[in-house]
């Protein structure tokens, strides 16, 4: 019994002394980043033993990314980058509700992210990205080469053709290949009217899965993305 006590109390010393490197990404040495600085073992305001109510879970992550947050952080946000679609932002909203049909949003259906919720579902910088591994860069939870995280929650824009005039919004039809007749740009045109890249400006080219199949990415960006093609979208 003494043993097991000496064990577990020396395994605390080591949690909460702040000199252990975490081993997963992004937390390692070469960012000098601790367990402690996100975690707390005890009297934490959130129930992932962060020092955070999982409402703040992207308050957390910005307390780094965002400008002067962390030294030589190349991701940062802030709250002015969160969209409003149609009005201002650059970046897709967090701490907003997950069920949001007015943006053809649901609750996402995959278990880990409707497990990364808040408590009160909205979406937090957590929902889509784990902090703790880069299996699937840039840290997201699901793989998104095919949309499978945009439409996990976005369903309802998953259109296999456009729809006719039904008095309800309707949506560019996604996962269909562009046919090969001159009606389409097999290379889409740039906001010049020429072949992509032609302006020089990479970040408004639009994108095909495989070449061919229009998805959602193909048009939407998730973050530093603005509406206007003809500016360069950073960071």
């Amino acid at each position: 019994m003494k043993l097991i006590g000496i064990i577990v109390c020396a395994g605390l010393t080591l949690f909460t002394t702040g000199n252990l490197f975490a081993t997963d990404d992004p937390h390692g040495t070469t960012d000098a980043i601790y367990c402690d600085q996100c975690h707390i073992t005890h009297n934490t305001l959130g129930d992932i033993l962060v020092n955070a109510t999982d409402s703040l879970v992207s308050t957390l992550c910005l307390s780094c990314h965002t400008p002067g947050g962390w030294a030589g952080m190349s991701k940062v946000l802030s709250s002015a980058d969160k969209a409003d679609p149609g009005t201002s932002g650059t970046s897709h909203a967090w701490d907003v509700p997950a069920d949001n049909s007015a943006r053809g949003a649901a609750l996402p259906t995959t278990q880990v992210l409707l497990d990364h919720l808040s408590a009160d579902n909205k979406i937090t910088c957590a929902t889509c990205h784990d902090p703790h591994a880069n299996s699937i860069s840039p840290f997201l939870r699901l793989d998104n080469s095919a949309d499978a995280l945009c439409l996990d929650c976005h369903s309802s824009r998953n259109m296999s053709s456009v729809k006719t005039y039904t008095g309800q919004n309707l949506s560019h039809p996604v996962g269909q290949t562009l046919p090969a007749t001159s009606t389409y740009h097999s290379t889409p045109l740039d906001v010049d009217g020429n072949p992509q890249p032609s302006d020089g400006n990479t970040t408004n080219d639009l994108s095909l899965l495989g070449g061919t199949t229009v998805s959602c990415v193909s048009c939407h960006g998730v973050h530093y993305t603005d509406s206007n093609s003809g500016t360069v979208d950073g960071p």
